[in-house]
């Protein structure tokens, strides 16, 4: 079976540290033939980098001279649409960074130009491949834990990451840093929440930068369950947790360290109260050595590895993409909602 031929668009701290090695460790059923960057020696210097023979500055040029059967888009979200319709219409199916675009017109121009011309479009949902939150949602579906009454889900990065860098990008999103991290805890949300009617949102500023408006956000989700979301940028460490709450049960999840807890004791006694405590410890140690054995022997664990995996099978089969755009939308609608129910400063 042939190769298919992949370019990315952007070279940025994305491309260069999870989508071109992604790209590289598909083997045998994808060739990443050129790389593309508006700032042509980061495009050539990421080309040497990786081993990959030509590099551009011009979207078009590459486009024409490579033909490739993907484009992979790590450029800022404002131009996202811009370059996955130039990409489409070229004949290219696109993977797509989140967000998938800035406005919900913008993401459904996008699913249009893609249907018209019979490619596929999938957003970068890389987190909802994580392989405790896949076993989440299994467990979910085969109601482990009971019917879904709440979910919380808490992120934190560090104030180095962005929040210092009075130039990065992701202060020009509406909503500034909330549109970088937000469509994470969204698109994470639907599976448990589906549609998403209302939001309430509120914001506060810790860090004395004056490009930052905001740098803390906590927000309620308001669906078939209840999303309770915190999100800070301006702590000094790092944290991903997510709490499914059901009406016999819940599943905790560190997506730091990969890490799954289920428990659904029924009633508290000493005995079962020393049980669910050994049994928790006991598959915390077991995810810790087995993410240790993955990592020794090369495995990744990063959702990009399936959802690309996914995307070249879908190519192939002409199957629904892993992360169709109909999601991609409908996290951008509840980012939507989220902004507008920001304070004002």
């Amino acid at each position: 079976m042939n190769k298919l031929v992949a370019v990315t668009v952007g070279c940025g701290h994305a491309a260069q540290h999870r989508h071109i090695p992604t790209f590289l460790r598909q083997g045998g059923s994808v060739h990443v033939s050129a790389v593309c960057d508006l700032n042509f020696a980061l495009a050539k210097d990421t080309a040497g980098k990786f081993g990959i023979a030509k590099c551009y500055s011009s979207l078009a040029e590459m486009l024409s001279k490579e033909e490739p059967d993907i484009v992979d888009i790590c450029v800022p979200p404002e131009v996202h649409e811009k370059t996955a319709i130039e990409a489409m219409e070229g004949g290219s199916h696109v993977l797509i960074e989140k967000p998938m675009a800035l406005s919900v017109e913008g993401c459904e121009e996008m699913i249009r130009v893609a249907r018209a011309n019979s490619v596929k479009l999938c957003v970068v949902h890389n987190q909802r491949f994580y392989p405790p939150f896949l076993r989440a949602i299994e467990l979910v579906q085969k109601g482990v834990i009971g019917e879904v009454l709440g979910v919380r889900i808490c992120f934190l990065s560090r104030e180095e990451e962005y929040m210092n860098k009075e130039h990065h990008w992701v202060h020009k999103l509406p909503g500034g840093v909330l549109g970088e991290t937000g469509p994470h805890t969204v698109y994470m949300s639907l599976p448990f929440a589906r549609t998403i009617r209302d939001a309430e949102v509120t914001a506060s500023k810790t860090l004395a930068y004056p490009w930052v408006n905001f740098d803390t956000f906590s927000a309620n989700l308001i669906g078939d369950s209840l999303i309770q979301i915190f999100i800070s940028h301006a702590s000094k460490y790092t944290a991903e947790e997510v709490e499914i709450l059901g009406t016999q049960g819940k599943i905790w999840m560190d997506l730091q360290s990969m890490l799954l807890n289920v428990q659904t004791r029924r009633y508290a006694t000493p005995l079962s109260l020393a049980a669910s405590s050994l049994g928790a410890s006991t598959r915390i140690v077991q995810g810790v050595v087995s993410n240790a054995i993955s990592s020794i022997m090369g495995r990744s664990l990063l959702g990009h590895d399936p959802l690309v995996r996914g995307f070249v099978e879908s190519i192939r089969q002409d199957t629904v993409p892993p992360v169709p755009p109909e999601e991609g939308l409908e996290t951008t609608r509840v980012m939507d909602l989220m902004i507008t129910k920001l304070p004002s400063r």
